[in-house]
């Protein structure tokens, strides 16, 4: 068993370099290849470690033993910066995120009276454990619980940006497909199992194998590991420019008027609408999606809606959150799913295909056009056009 899981292991590491390489090198690079491909490096050199460790090479060069203790603090930060990429958020490197090394920095300090060791102590205390007397690292079983964390905390700071972008992207788009993340939502399920598996160490460790054991990161970790690096491989090469998503977000926001640039203009936006302006404008946009139907325009957006409405984005967001009660991507799709059953309902060559339905009332996808419209109405298009033909 545990040759097999070192063989897993070198495998996962041998992907995740190549992956890793792959990325950095890629002509057209942006900071969410250059973080993955970071992310990557990281974890493929800490399952060459483990290798290293489990198959006794520590003892003909012990000079890489105890930076394995150190890695794992690494892990969370990447996370978090995936996501930024991935929101938007983060569009390039800067200086002050190296902030987010600081976990990882401070326990390399506490290391390094281990690392200055000489090889033959090392390789003692490696193999050795004393409480207190012998350890690689200070404290260990702290340590661990530290380790689990920093990767809870920027776990939960992953989440919380993925889910702010998802709801950001509702309220400026009317297709949101190409923006999603649920991919991303994905990967983060991977480093959510980790730390089950963690928690799951602790207590074993704590009530079952008190006193003389190290505690040791489980091979439970290191699967996952690879998990996360064959799934994001997988992404990455299926669906290219994932990263895209997080391009074009921020030139959705109202642009600050060139001759209005002081801070009382700047307070000014922040304000909330007057409710009679907003009731105007409310009247305005009804009236406008019946007469006109900008729903038919499947890359339809808050913005341009804004624009033949002659309104700040940010007054029509209101009114649509606050008077309608939904958000832009509701708003607009509601009329979409209203307009195709209008088309089936009336029957007819028009409605016989269900994809040319879809793109005539503004979807892009048949897919999409589907799940929102059962979603809506409770049954398919394809059953709703039958209902309606037996009613008929």
């Amino acid at each position: 068993m545990t040759g097999a899981l070192t063989v897993t292991l070198l495998f996962g590491a041998a992907i995740g370099l190549f992956l890793a390489f792959a990325f950095l090198f890629k002509r057209e690079r942006g900071v969410g290849e250059t973080l993955l491909a970071l992310t990557l490096l990281t974890l493929a050199i800490e399952l060459a470690l483990q290798c290293y460790l489990r198959t006794g090479l520590y003892r003909t060069f012990p000079y890489l033993l105890g930076f394995d203790r150190s890695l794992p603090l690494l892990y969370g930060p990447a996370l978090y910066l995936l996501a930024g990429a991935a929101t938007g958020t983060i569009r390039r490197l800067r200086p002050a995120q190296l902030v987010h090394l600081l976990p990882f920095s401070l326990h390399f300090l506490l290391m390094l009276p281990f690392h200055i060791k000489s090889p033959a102590t090392k390789i003692f205390l490696q193999e050795q454990f004393i409480p207190g007397v012998a350890s690689i690292e200070p404290h260990p079983a702290p340590l661990f619980i530290v380790k689990l964390l920093v990767l809870l905390c920027y776990l939960i700071a992953a989440f919380v940006a993925v889910g702010r972008h998802e709801r950001l992207i509702r309220e400026f788009f009317s297709a949101i497909e190409r923006y999603e993340l649920s991919w991303f939502r994905l990967l983060l399920l991977v480093p959510a199992a980790q730390i089950v598996i963690l928690l799951a160490t602790i207590v074993t460790y704590g009530f079952f194998q008190p006193g003389f054991v190290r505690v040791e990161m489980p091979d439970g970790y290191f699967v996952a590991l690879i998990l996360f690096i064959v799934t994001a491989g997988i992404q990455i090469i299926r669906t290219p420019g994932l990263w895209r998503s997080a391009v074009d977000i921020e030139t959705l926001f109202d642009p600050p008027p060139v001759d209005q640039t002081d801070d009382g203009d700047a307070k000014y936006q922040k304000t909330r609408i007057d409710p009679a302006l907003a009731e105007q404008y409310k009247k305005r946009l009804l009236a406008y999606m019946d007469a006109e139907r900008p729903y038919k325009d499947p890359l339809l957006t808050l913005p341009q809606l804004a624009k033949r409405l002659n309104a700040p984005a940010h007054h029509l967001s209101q009114v649509i959150n606050g008077l309608v009660g939904q958000n832009f991507y509701a708003f607009v799709n509601g009329y979409r799913i209203e307009y195709a059953k209008q088309i089936l309902a009336q029957g007819g060559p028009a409605a016989e295909n269900i994809l040319a339905v879809a793109y005539e009332s503004g979807f892009n996808s048949k897919s999409a056009f589907n799940t929102y419209f059962r979603k809506q109405t409770g049954v398919t298009p394809s059953e709703f056009k039958r209902s309606a033909a037996k009613s008929g």
